[in-house]
């Protein structure tokens, strides 16, 4: 009887021990740990704004193309620098419907480009942490590129849809 006794404060006792393990091991979930993160910017390339053949601004940019990063954009980022940006590069028009705000810290403008490179709608001063309304654009404007900036950059650097065009080099660098 007694190693019955013994035997089973010991099950309880692991089992204690084991629903605490799972309890420390499961607390933290991918937006805590995202919180403790902070992601350098990684400079790709160089993106040129054009009004009329003059070059209005040049700001280094950090690529999205591949599925990951254009999930993360910058997300987990506490600042953006003026002269910088996230170029995503769509595969398809319906991708442009998946970028939001949720798990950013800065605020930001979202200039969407079209296939002619034409900036064709900026949503400005988007505020962090929430979802953004979709914007249903019309045919024959199909979303090539979407590029966010820092908040109010669109207006200080006076792109305008319609007139706005870009130009971009990829540099062929990583960032290292």
């Amino acid at each position: 009887m007694k190693k019955i006794n013994i035997f089973f404060s010991l099950m309880i006792i692991s089992f204690f021990f084991l629903i605490s393990e799972e309890r420390i091991n499961y607390d933290y979930d991918l937006e805590d740990i995202g919180n403790l993160l902070e992601i350098e910017f990684i400079k790709n390339g160089e993106l040129y704004f054009k009004n009329k053949n003059s070059i209005i601004k040049k700001i280094d940019i950090e690529l999205a193309y591949r599925d990951i990063e254009k999930t993360n954009g910058l997300k987990f980022r506490s600042s953006l620098k003026e002269n910088r940006g996230m170029l995503f590069l769509l595969k398809n028009q319906e991708e442009y419907k998946k970028i939001n705000m949720k798990n950013m810290r800065i605020p930001l403008d979202i200039v969407y480009i079209n296939q002619l490179n034409t900036v064709i709608f900026i949503k400005k001063n988007i505020s962090p942490m929430r979802e953004i309304e979709v914007i249903d654009f019309s045919v024959p404007d199909t979303i090539k590129y979407i590029l966010e900036i820092h908040a109010g950059m669109s207006n200080k650097w006076g792109i305008k849809e319609g007139i706005t065009k870009i130009t971009w080099f990829f540099s062929g660098k990583n960032g290292n």
